[in-house]
């Protein structure tokens, strides 16, 4: 990990002196604070951490590329780079990216930022497509296409990856075998509609093939739709998420409405749920919560969530606080 951040600091330095395009600096902290029901003898319920401490050096190289990486500090562990990427925008049709980006997937996993979360935990099922995919972070080494088409009333992307987002395998002369459990292909596809102002349609498709050390197949699907629609103080989310982990089935939904008052508080609640189909359970959270944006870059999020799972018969409710700072170097500027 140590090698990693070095050679983070490396490239962050060897890009802002040969840049000649322009250098940003954005980030966060979030503190939590928790409390969760038990009904066992296992341990505090009480817990408290600097969950995320995030810093995102971004730019460009002239009009046409753009250039960031992402180094995450969560819960006091050692540096873990999550993004280093480039891209060249050909035109606002067409744009390639290549690197470890966020796949484009399920829109409150891998495309909804950990600033910007309605509620301080995303939902459960999209945690269980983050597993199953088996992405890091939500994130995967790839290729992307996308663009907008239609003048920007319609999105599209297409990624392909490392189906095994850990690791990276590179065919070389210094190895004797080409073959590992990280060798295979992904591949994730989007497509969103912005039919009128404040609404989003769309919808999501992911496949990979990965070979295991025992040379077996191991396949992973996954598929979604979303309708957002935020305007004039109304934030509704609608999204279902489903998916095939290696012959075991999942599927799941998140719905969530709130309502920003004077700028400043949002009540929000959230109904979501996780139906596996190997043999399990499926189990619900319902979660009621008030944001409160106290300031550029200030947050603050209480949540409560009522969990009600059929799979263990105890009290495992939760309470949260959030606190979140974050900056933005570009912003300062306008």
């Amino acid at each position: 990990m140590k090698k990693i951040f070095v050679l983070t600091l490396v490239l962050l330095f060897s890009v802002v002196t040969l840049s000649a395009g322009n250098v940003y600096f954005k980030g966060l902290i979030q503190n939590w604070f928790s409390y969760a029901d038990q009904a066992a003898d296992n341990g505090s319920a009480m817990g408290f951490a600097n969950k995320r401490v995030r810093f995102i050096p971004y730019g460009t190289f002239g009009k046409n590329i753009k250039w960031g990486f992402h180094v995450a500090f969560d819960k006091g562990a050692t540096p873990n780079l999550f993004d280093a990427f480039i891209e060249y925008k050909f035109s606002n049709q067409f744009s390639l990216k290549m690197g470890k980006f966020a796949a484009p997937g399920a829109v409150s996993g891998a495309l909804t930022s950990s600033g910007a979360l309605d509620l301080v935990e995303r939902a459960p099922i999209t945690m269980v497509w983050a597993g199953g995919s088996a992405l890091h972070g939500y994130r995967a080494f790839g290729v992307q296409a996308h663009g907008k088409l239609m003048d920007g009333k319609l999105y599209y992307a297409l990624m392909l990856a490392n189906p095994v987002a850990n690791n990276i395998f590179l065919p070389s002369i210094k190895a004797t075998s080409h073959i590992n459990e990280a060798s295979g292909l992904g591949i994730w596809s989007r497509l969103e509609a912005k039919p009128m102002a404040g609404l989003k349609l769309g919808g999501f498709f992911g496949s990979s093939t990965a070979t295991n050390s025992s040379s077996v197949e191991y396949k992973r699907s996954s598929y979604g739709a979303h309708l957002f629609y935020k305007k004039n103080g109304i934030n509704f989310k609608l999204e279902y998420i489903g998916g095939d982990n290696g012959g075991i089935e999942y599927n799941g939904m998140v719905a969530v409405f709130g309502y920003k008052l004077n700028k400043k508080f949002e009540p929000i609640i959230r109904y979501d749920f996780v139906t596996p189909k190997d043999g399990g359970e499926k189990f619900t959270n319902f979660s009621i919560g008030l944001n409160y944006f106290a300031g550029k870059g200030i947050k603050y999020q209480v949540n409560y969530l009522l969990r009600n799972e059929e799979l263990v018969d105890v009290a495992n409710n939760i309470f949260y606080i959030n606190f979140q700072y974050g900056f933005n170097s570009k912003s300062k500027k306008k």
